[in-house]
């Protein structure tokens, strides 16, 4: 395996002299939308990528020649995507995650999923998740902070509307920006989602080409009410949502947290009135294999999961993505079986 770079944007609060946890559990002491950006740097290990080094961008200094982090860090990647003509993937994590271990689950990413070939280019969004298994309280924090995070993803956004838009067409790098989510990162876009509506409707432009919900801790309505995701896919061309109905940790989440029926174990409640650009996809032939005993996170792990992402990322119709069948009575594709090693 080769060194990968995570970039990411974080409104976590900096832990300079934490040599582990760069950024902590709690929100930017400067508000709950203030941002810093930064990459890590792994290193090939023999259990997989090993954090090698964080680097965190300056804040923008009193000079006005000196730019801030949010511009260099687009800078970079933009500079990353031309020069490597590499597609990039945005990765918004789940609940009870780490800081450290939202980077490498977007390392595990980076390292598995290749576009025609090539590691698409990671950057986590990474919101301040706690990262502690208490049961039940924990999950009602993380729910509090992801519905607050919210406005920091759509000032994410925003900047990278905005850089978009002042970018001279000869510097396009003609590559694509995809978006994912994990779990309760689906209900951190969610609001972030709202956030964006609720500054400009305008601002519902079509930045994403794929976006992909992998075990979506969101209700099974979501894509039937404005309040909550029916205005996604106007972010991007095309909408994947995976799910799982054997996903124990959503089975916790519905039957233990009074939620309504999960998006993530079962797709959406009325398949027959979602739009054509959402399409769905059972994985639980191979959930097990990568997550084997809460099958959750089985969007990392898998040789099955990684090539439908890349197929996906790549644009292909569903219909031509190899090891699927077609549910018809669910309207839905099922991952056929796991790929050998």
């Amino acid at each position: 395996m080769a060194s990968v770079r995570v970039f990411f944007a974080t409104n976590r609060n900096h832990q300079p002299n934490n040599k582990v946890q760069v950024f902590g559990p709690r929100f930017n002491p400067d508000g709950v939308a203030a941002l810093r950006f930064g990459y890590a740097d792994f290193k090939a290990g023999q259990d997989g990528p090993e954090l090698d080094k964080v680097t965190v961008y300056a804040e923008r200094q009193t000079s006005t020649t000196i730019k801030g982090g949010s511009e260099r860090f687009l800078d970079d990647l933009r500079a990353l995507m031309a020069g490597e003509r590499s597609d990039t993937l945005v990765f918004i994590h789940g609940y009870n995650v780490t800081f450290t271990g939202a980077l490498h689950a977007g390392a595990l990413l980076a390292r598995d999923v290749k576009v025609q070939g090539r590691p698409v280019n990671v950057v986590v969004f990474s919101w301040p998740s706690d990262g502690a298994a208490v049961p039940l309280m924990s999950y009602y924090s993380d729910r509090e902070d992801a519905r607050a995070s919210g406005p920091a993803l759509a000032r994410a956004f925003l900047k990278l509307r905005d850089y978009l838009v002042q970018l001279p067409e000869a510097d396009y790098c003609n590559r694509c920006l995809h978006l994912m989510t994990h779990s309760m990162g689906a209900y951190v876009l969610r609001n972030g989602l709202q956030a964006l509506i609720a500054k400009d409707q305008n601002a519902l432009t079509r930045v994403f080409d794929q976006i992909m919900l992998a075990a979506p801790d969101e209700d099974d309505d979501a894509f039937e009410h404005d309040a909550k995701l029916k205005h996604l896919p106007r972010l991007g061309r095309q909408v994947t949502v995976y799910y799982n109905p054997n996903d124990k940790g959503l089975i916790i989440s519905d039957k233990t947290k009074a939620n309504p029926d999960r998006l993530g174990s079962d797709g959406p409640r009325l398949v027959d009135l979602i739009p054509k650009k959402i399409v769905l996809v059972d994985c639980r032939n191979v959930a097990g294999h990568a997550d084997p005993f809460v099958e959750h996170s089985y969007y990392i792990r898998s040789r099955a999961m990684a090539q439908d992402l890349a197929q996906v990322l790549r644009g292909d119709p569903p219909e031509t993505i190899p090891n699927r069948d077609f549910v018809l009575t669910q309207r839905t594709w099922r991952i056929v079986r796991e790929l050998d090693a």
